[in-house]
């Protein structure tokens, strides 16, 4: 898996001038694990305060209890992505203990999967026959951004993929597959000892209409935000950041997961020190250059949603 000389020019400009400019980056890479496990049982929490809610309070709070659960389901992926990248810890038998007990298989995730794909979309970025999370439909983009939106949002790939993610990918092992099953067969077996059989199924039927809806639906949205309607070439011609704040960047970009630019940038700096980093790149030139930099989702000339359809239209 070579990358792509673009990705590798940039990644090496960025950080020469760090070098010269004596930028103190290197602080930027010290891990937290400490955190990560706050917040991980903060999500943990908020899940299950969502589905007690919905069993002992009054079922008129699922919709309530979806958004919830499918802002915490992002949060949570957005650590998997870190302990992809052994932003966790940086020894591998540590991070990926914390992620396979606690977050990937809740996720229906594999983490061995998930790293591999990813480091696959980080060294040949934008490279169609190579990119695996590169979204099709780019090359002509409609008038209008919701229809951009809409394409992706009804493709029955990408819905089964939120739904059930690496338990219904062919490329994932049995034996992947089994152990996520297996997880998910002992947390079920453990909420009915702790909570009850009515309240193990409200978990699983909150959890799977959560994926299948709202999570859904912001995932797609995240996902686009990251690279689409963007030209391939390099880190900085086909990534962007989004610096926005208020209820829809706590909604779609939780754990500062917007920062997607910085991130590619400089993959090893944790999330939780995203905007630390994307302050000290945008004061070098080269970044402020050429970075990609969103600060709206709707409503105005340079908000992401814009650059998702036509140009003769904005």
């Amino acid at each position: 898996m070579a990358p792509t000389s673009e990705v590798l020019a940039d990644m090496a400009d960025l950080r020469s001038q760090l070098r010269q400019q004596g930028s103190a980056y290197s602080e930027l890479f010290k891990l937290r694990p400490g955190q990560v496990l706050l917040d991980i049982a903060f999500d943990w929490a908020l899940i299950l305060g969502a589905v007690a809610a919905v069993v002992w309070l009054d079922a008129v709070l699922v919709p309530l209890s979806v958004l919830v659960i499918s802002n915490r389901q992002r949060a949570l992926g957005n650590i998997l992505h870190d302990a992809g990248h052994r932003n966790i810890w940086r020894e591998k038998d540590r991070n990926d203990l914390v992620a396979r007990a606690l977050v990937a298989p809740l996720l229906f995730a594999s983490i061995s999967r998930y790293r591999e794909t990813h480091f696959q979309h980080h060294l040949e970025l934008g490279r169609k026959q190579g990119d695996p999370d590169l979204i099709p439909g780019q090359d002509h983009l409609p008038s209008f951004w919701v229809v951009s939106y809409a394409r992706c949002l009804l493709s029955w790939p990408t819905w089964l993929g939120s739904l059930g993610g690496h338990l219904l990918a062919k490329e994932v092992t049995l034996r992947s597959r089994a152990f996520i099953m297996g997880w998910w067969a002992s947390f079920v077996g453990g909420l009915v000892m702790l909570g009850g059989g009515d309240f193990a199924l409200a978990f699983v039927a909150l959890w799977l209409l959560s994926r299948a809806t709202l999570f859904h639906c912001i995932t797609t949205f995240r996902e686009m935000c990251d690279h689409f309607g963007l030209q391939p070439g390099g880190v900085f011609g086909f990534t962007r950041d989004m610096v926005c704040h208020g209820p829809w960047r706590w909604t779609i970009h939780p754990r500062n997961n917007g920062y997607h630019l910085t991130h590619h940038l400089l993959p090893a700096v944790p999330y939780y020190r995203l905007p630390e980093a994307h302050t000290l790149l945008s004061q070098l030139t080269l970044f402020e250059n050429r970075s990609h930099i969103c600060r709206a989702y709707f409503g105005s000339a340079d908000a992401v949603t814009t650059e998702w359809q036509s140009r003769a239209a904005t």
